[in-house]
């Protein structure tokens, strides 16, 4: 229905004040004016409804957003208003995904990317749905592969021409970190040694930071000497051009298929050699890549059919956990006053897939006193805990032993609820799995069948308790209800984790940082014997 110029006016009006009023985080405002506008006018138009959905993402009602969205989809699937349209689906996407319907996501966010008119925006979502498929259960590397063709199709679909070859030679090896994430957040506390203690007679260390947000951490690491390029309002291939001019011998890319990443800056080809890692788990699809960091617990071999590029295999951890901020003192597992065990899991709840659930039921009916505590900020709001209840509920899960906690700013203190951390599968822990530990919670996970999922596998190895990682299902279960049934072991390893961490190759910042910069100096030769790009 079309509307005609006095209509469409009060449209935009009423738009463009509740938008303003969102931005400002007046959130209940924007909301009302626009439930009061289409109240009183009967009309209601696309991109009004899409800022209601980004309305009820900000308060964390996605059950809501999506029923939105929804209806949102249905009436204007034939308006020519494509983008707005491809940033509904994204946005449905997004939601499905904080609810941890992985499947559903990839869906949604490939439907954006069909839908949207332009091929940058195509780009984003192919990169929405990559990463959404690392949480499903029964997604195969055949699966993935056909993921990594699309988006490596669509970049194809890019003005781009390669640069050529550097031939120039420096007497410090230049390296430089592309990343949106130089801020507070988990993979600044991985990176810290590589901007704060690269050895600065034989490297020069540049940093493209993507990101909008700065902060204590910022700041802490743009005095490591790095040479610091903001680069959030450029373009890629203006990224791809400064990258060039800096000369820079190998590019690394921190992000990945996470948000706000710039990965189809490497189909440039600015530097001859290019690598990802540490912020991301899985393989970018690219064929313009050289590597993707790993190490030997995470690759049993330099190859993996969920990957495009070699893995590049440290011989201790593919990053160092270096932790900014001071951690709670331990105190003793609260089994030994409450007289049962309490597992627990502190993940993203994207991660949390049915089949996790169905693992932890089992758990649970292994070890019948026990309890489980969940916490992530969907389960902050009435309706995400409803949600929940009820995906819990159809799998046979006893709600009566479980717990749901939301996010808090002190949620270091609540590891002192936990005997034990349940890992997720096959989209494991990073940071959390990390706190845990230090924390003296002992951390039982899976081992999967590629890089990502065998994150906690690294951690373990590198803290020499590989028997918490379990081979298979059956063996997590076994695993979960033998510790929960030793109390001493679990106060001997609440007292022993902190410090075994401390001395472990997982935080020996001088260890890893020669790790990576001796794989650096070798890419860097095997680079310079090359005569062209294939």
């Amino acid at each position: 229905m079309s509307l005609n110029a006095e209509t469409r006016s009060r449209c935009i009006k009423a738009y463009e004040e509740a938008r303003r009023l969102w931005t400002a985080r007046k959130t209940a405002e924007a909301k009302a004016l626009l439930q009061d506008f289409w109240k009183a006018s009967g009309m209601r138009t696309l991109r009004q409804e899409v800022l209601m959905a980004y309305i009820l993402r900000s308060e964390k009602r996605y059950v809501s957003e999506i029923e939105s969205l929804h209806h949102t989809l249905e009436k204007f699937a034939e308006t020519n208003d494509r983008d707005v349209l491809a940033t509904a689906w994204s946005l449905l996407g997004e939601a499905l995904r904080n609810l941890g319907e992985g499947e559903l996501a990839v869906q949604a966010f490939l439907q954006s990317a069909n839908i949207d008119p332009d091929v940058k925006g195509r780009l984003v979502e192919c990169s929405n749905a990559i990463f959404a498929a690392n949480a499903v259960e029964n997604m195969t590397a055949g699966k993935m592969q056909a993921l990594y063709a699309e988006y490596q199709r669509l970049l194809e679909g890019l003005p781009v021409v390669s640069f050529p070859l550097p031939d120039w030679e420096h007497k410090c090896l230049r390296v430089g970190y592309l990343s949106a994430d130089m801020r507070d957040h988990p993979v600044a506390q991985f990176i810290r040694p590589l901007l704060m203690e690269y050895s600065q007679g034989d490297f020069d260390v540049y940093v493209y930071s993507l990101g909008r947000k700065k902060d204590e951490v910022t700041e802490e690491l743009r005095s490591g000497g790095a040479f610091w390029r903001d680069v959030k309002e450029r373009e890629w291939e203006q990224i791809a051009r400064l990258v060039r001019a800096d000369e820079i011998d190998i590019l690394v890319d921190l992000s990945g298929h996470t948000a706000g990443n710039a990965l189809p800056v490497f189909h440039w080809r600015p530097a001859a050699v290019q690598i990802s890692g540490i912020g991301y788990f899985n393989s970018t699809g690219m064929k313009e890549t050289t590597g993707f960091l790993s190490d030997v617990h995470c690759a049993e071999e330099a190859s993996s059919p969920y990957f495009t590029e070699p893995l590049l295999r440290l011989p201790h951890s593919h990053f160092c956990y270096r932790p900014f901020g001071e951690f709670p003192a331990i105190v003793p597992p609260p089994c030994r006053e409450r007289g049962y065990v309490t597992f627990g899991c502190f993940n993203n709840f994207s991660k949390v897939n049915n089949k996790i659930l169905l693992l932890w039921k089992r758990v649970l009916q292994e070890v019948p006193k026990a309890r489980l505590l969940l916490k992530h900020s969907l389960l902050g709001t009435e309706e995400g805990r409803e949600y929940t209840k009820k995906r819990m509920e159809r799998l046979g899960m006893p709600l009566e032993r479980i717990e749901m906690r939301g996010f808090s700013e002190n949620y270091l203190h609540e590891y002192g609820d936990v005997d034990i951390a349940l890992d997720t599968s096959p989209y494991p822990g990073g940071l959390t799995t990390c706190e845990a530990l230090f924390m003296g919670v002992p951390v039982v996970t899976l081992a999967g069948d590629r890089h990502g999922a065998r994150f906690g596998c690294s951690f373990l190895g590198n803290l020499d308790l590989e028997e918490l990682a379990a081979r298979d299902e059956a063996s997590y279960v076994s695993i979960a209800s033998q510790l929960a049934g030793d109390m001493e072991l679990l106060g001997s390893l609440r007292q022993e984790l902190r410090g075994r961490m401390l001395r472990s190759p997982l935080m020996d910042s001088k260890l890893y940082v020669r790790d990576v910069e001796e794989l650096y100096r070798k890419l860097h030769r095997e680079a310079r014997g090359l005569q062209s790009y294939e």
